[in-house]
């Protein structure tokens, strides 16, 4: 609503301030000023808007006032203020542009409003809670405004992940729950209670319907508590564990978090060895050019304070040495290392030390019973203090290939990473001694899918789309299932098996696998059917009869292979299309084009199907796939697909130089004003999404491979 008054400076605001306007348009206009959610402080003036805007003349706007102000919105300005004297004006009139004034003071308002105060509307609410500064263990009153999809019930479900300081890295395996019931106040308000449990730090939201078929996940950026210390600052842990849970889900919002922490806690260590880690992964190496001096000051003046205490915590230890590791002082990062191992060997920096030295000395000596043999007693002493021990064992065991070695790290393993049960199924059916426990533990994992779990199901997806995460689930599963089945000597049950793998769903490499496996069986009409499908799809490069024929190894009629490849492409169109979604984008986002013109999103990309990429120079793996990006730009361009590719940096000089020497000549368009990031609820990077040409998302996704099949469905 507040973008809608925004845009009315030059048609509404001018006709008003003309005497233009009905008094059916006046009525309206005072209307929106009274419902506008971000401005209930407004209501007030609005209603007495409504009374007296009949009753007074308007005096016409100063000569190229409106165009001034147009143009200060389209640069990016925040505040705009008169830039000259007002002309004294009669007392009838004075009102007249007291509430042209008002009008303007709101676009300002909605400017500078954060912009999660601004999230109420389709899909969005705006969850807040009191104190928004809590202590450990504290009792939170919650308030949530709905959004329009969750207005109405009595009640709603905040679901919760909490995180102690114990967890690590990434959100795989932990454990989503209730953290309480929301009961309406009124229409739109809700209110309830949350307790934070003992040992939390960190902990984020999001708001459900009770069937949890509407969510409200605040654009998939959640909202988040931070448990404070008695200084009102955030705890280093609750930032360590905020850096946790956003790694993988949004490095930018990790590396803003990590420059926080060090303004906060300048003498503490761990924030500065991490800000230095993001800024190596998520600025990249010019950036850090610019910084490493500093970096190295800032280190040795922490060895000069700390180097003469006899007693440091682990983490001083463990955080000195991954600093001086960082910036790449290996003076420091020696004497570190020595007073960490020699000083708290069983801590978790120096577990990972010793578990690496194991692996770094079996690429010397090639003898891996020795290092497993060695690895045992690194676990013996010091268990579960570091996942890296619990990885490179479970590799080792698999390496050695012994059955026990397996099992037990298997279960190691499984201590660090809860949510990996259904991989370690997978891998024991590669090993004959292993495979009957294997597929016991896969069938396991087959029917826990087959039971909804709300424990597993992330916050940002509702119970259908962790369905269809499920499913999908499920389909690998089956494969494997069936491929162990017909090891084992079960052809028929394992062919019956991976026939229900390949029944839904699009995956080419699945279908190639099973494909294979049935041609090894003497299915060959089954093999032929499922590399149809693979042909079908246009990632598939240059798939033909001939190829089929060197596949299967035996002659395929050509116009039976065409009929399958048909065939094919319309099982293409039906399964991909099953996991569209459609999800329609405001008019109003606006870009930034090559010399800081302003360009409309929805003047890219009307009339036709657009892919859309979100890329940031910031980004570790964005820059990865960029020459990926690149050749796929090409593809669809010469299909006739549209493509903007949209960045968090307007078109420097030197983004140019950047461009050109990847090789990239795509357009690229500045999300300056977030509206591209807020109307696709976009806040990582790479993050790829598919219009149709209505101008609706239909699929979004991080596998930029996807995005072929998915253009041959809309077509």
């Amino acid at each position: 609503m507040i973008w809608r008054l925004l845009h009315a400076s030059e048609r509404t605001l001018k006709r008003f301030a003309d005497g233009d306007l009905t008094a059916r348009e006046r009525e309206r206009l005072a209307a929106h000023l009274a419902g506008c959610v971000a401005c209930r402080s407004y209501v007030a003036f609005a209603r007495e808007l409504r009374g007296r805007v009949a009753a007074f003349e308007t005096p016409a706007p100063a000569p190229a006032l409106l165009e001034r102000i147009e143009a200060r919105l389209a640069a990016g300005d925040r505040v705009i203020l008169p830039t000259e004297d007002p002309r004294p004006a009669p007392r009838v009139r004075r009102t007249s542009l007291a509430i042209a004034a008002g009008l303007l003071l709101l676009v300002a308002t909605w400017l500078l409003w954060p912009a999660a105060r601004l999230s109420a509307g389709a899909s969005e609410g705006l969850l807040l809670f009191s104190p928004a500064r809590p202590l450990a263990v504290a009792t939170v009153q919650v308030e949530y405004r709905a959004s329009a999809l969750l207005a109405g019930p009595d009640r709603l479900v905040l679901r919760a992940r909490y995180r102690t300081p114990r967890d690590e890295s990434y959100n795989r395996g932990l454990r989503q729950t209730t953290a309480g019931v929301l009961t309406r106040v009124d229409r739109e308000l809700y209110r309830g209670t949350v307790r934070l449990p003992d040992s939390v730090v960190y902990a984020v939201f999001a708001v459900e319907d009770s069937a949890g078929r509407h969510l409200d996940s605040n654009g998939s950026r959640l909202w988040e508590l931070l448990v404070h210390d008695t200084l009102g600052r955030p705890t280093l842990e609750a930032f360590g564990q905020r850096e946790n849970d956003l790694m993988g889900r949004n490095w930018e919002l990790g590396y803003q978090t990590a420059r926080r922490a060090a303004t906060l806690y300048p003498e503490r260590v761990a924030p500065w060895s991490n800000l230095f880690f993001y800024e190596k992964n998520v600025l990249g190496v010019s950036y850090v050019d610019s910084v490493l001096a500093a970096h190295r000051a800032r280190l040795w003046a922490f060895h000069r304070r700390l180097a003469p205490r006899t007693m440091l915590s682990a983490d001083d230890l463990g955080y000195m040495f991954w600093y001086a590791q960082g910036v790449g002082d290996t003076t420091l990062m020696s004497y570190w290392k020595r007073r960490l191992e020699r000083a708290a060997p069983r801590s978790p920096f120096a577990a990972q030390n010793r578990a690496v030295a194991i692996w770094s000395r079996l690429w010397k000596d090639k003898d891996s019973l020795r290092a497993l043999a060695d690895m045992d007693r690194l676990w013996d002493d010091v268990g579960p203090a570091h996942g890296t021990v619990a990885t490179l064992g479970w590799r080792l065991a698999q390496m050695v290939a012994d059955s026990a070695a397996l099992v037990r790290w298997a279960s190691h393993y499984l201590d660090m990473n809860r949510g990996d049960s259904a991989w370690i199924a997978t891998v024991f059916t590669d090993y004959p001694a292993l495979r009957q426990e294997g597929m016991r533990l896969l069938r396991q994992e087959l029917r826990g899918l087959d039971v909804p779990q709300d424990a597993r199901r992330s916050l940002e997806r509702t119970v259908e789309e962790q369905r269809a995460v499920d499913a999908a689930t499920a389909r690998s599963l089956l494969a494997a299932l069936g491929d162990a089945l017909v090891a084992s000597g079960r052809v028929a049950a394992g062919l019956d098996t991976l026939e229900l793998a390949v029944r839904e769903g699009w995956d080419v490499g699945l279908f190639r696998r099973v494909a294979h496996t049935r041609v090894a069986n003497g299915d060959t009409a089954g093999a032929l059917r499922l590399l149809a499908f693979a042909a079908a799809d246009p990632a598939t490069e240059s798939w033909t009869a001939d190829s089929t024929r060197r596949f299967m190894g035996i002659d395929v009629d050509s116009a039976a292979w065409r009929r399958a490849i048909e065939r094919g492409r319309l099982e293409l169109r039906s399964r991909v299309l099953d996991r569209a979604t459609r999800r329609p984008l405001r008019a109003s986002v606006r870009l930034e084009g090559a010399g800081g013109a302003p360009v409309r999103f929805d003047s890219l990309t009307r009339g036709r199907i657009t892919f859309v990429a979100f890329w940031s120079r910031r980004c570790g793996p964005s820059l990865e796939e960029l020459p990926a990006l690149g050749h796929m730009v090409a593809r669809l361009e010469r299909a006739g697909i549209g493509v903007v590719t949209i960045t968090d940096e307007r078109m420097t000089a030197d983004l140019q130089r950047f461009l050109a020497a990847k090789g990239l000549s795509f357009p690229v368009y500045a999300d300056v004003w977030r509206d591209a990031s807020r109307a696709f609820s976009q806040w990582g990077t790479p993050s790829y999404y598919l219009l149709d040409a209505s101008g609706q998302i239909r699929f979004a996704y991080r596998e930029l491979d996807r995005s072929l099949s998915e253009v041959a469905a809309l077509r």
